[in-house]
């Protein structure tokens, strides 16, 4: 490509050229780094009209780099999670896209948000997939988590893959983020026996207690082991 060629390019328009793919990675850091947020909010951040915005959003959806919660805000999509889990990108995209129906009939099994975490790098953990509930009373700050580096100090997660499970098979704790809500996790084996994920439900602990919880733990076993049957 000649100089007035790449001049004409770097003066296309927001929606095309070298400019619309800045824009583009722009709206998706603002995504990966505000969790849910809406099409107006990313627009205005972003100094884009709402319509353009909208065009490359559409984009970045069809190629499942973000996608819609249940209240049409944008967060991360399956195929920027899956990138973010770095050690074996073939178990990351398998473990994606098996887990996706699991964790749907999870959450329509328990009626909580159930989620699929994988190790990162040092002492973190990688959610990779999420299943919003349904339900009108739930956690907000449990949403949008899908694609995000946390680190698993003192969490649920981390008690399983360190293997401190109770016998019961699952462990039951206090969200990080909230005493008022509560985790049930679980691990999902390989078949050599290797912990390659966590899956788990949250929801409000005045839902989660008592049979509510010896409910979820069998619920999240057997979806646990579904998943860890494909591996």
């Amino acid at each position: 490509m000649n100089e007035s060629n790449e001049s004409h390019d770097e003066a296309q328009g927001p929606s095309q050229g070298p400019r619309a793919v800045h824009r583009a990675l722009e709206l998706l850091t603002r995504v990966v780094e505000s969790g849910p947020i809406s099409l107006s909010a990313l627009a205005r951040e972003a100094d884009l009209p709402a319509s353009t915005a909208m065009r490359m959003l559409r984009v970045l959806e069809h190629w499942d780099y973000v996608a819609k919660d249940p209240h049409g805000h944008f967060v991360v999509g399956a195929r920027f999670a899956q990138s973010r889990f770095t050690p074996e990108p073939a178990s990351a995209e398998a473990l994606n896209d098996l887990s996706a129906p699991i964790l749907h009939e999870l959450t329509q099994s328990t009626g909580e948000s159930s989620y699929l975490a994988v190790r990162g790098d040092a002492n973190t953990c990688v959610y990779l997939r999420e299943e919003q509930t349904t339900h009108p009373i739930r956690h907000v700050g449990f949403s949008g988590w899908q694609g995000r580096t946390v680190p698993m100090a003192s969490s649920a997660v981390a008690e399983v893959f360190e293997r401190r499970i109770p016998e019961s098979g699952y462990v039951v704790m206090d969200a990080v983020v909230t005493s008022e809500a509560t985790v049930v996790a679980a691990p999902v084996y390989s078949s050599t026996g290797e912990i390659i994920a966590v899956l788990s439900v949250v929801g409000p602990s005045y839902r989660l207690k008592g049979d509510g919880i010896t409910a979820a733990g069998a619920a999240v076993i057997a979806a646990a082991t579904a998943l860890g049957a494909k591996f």
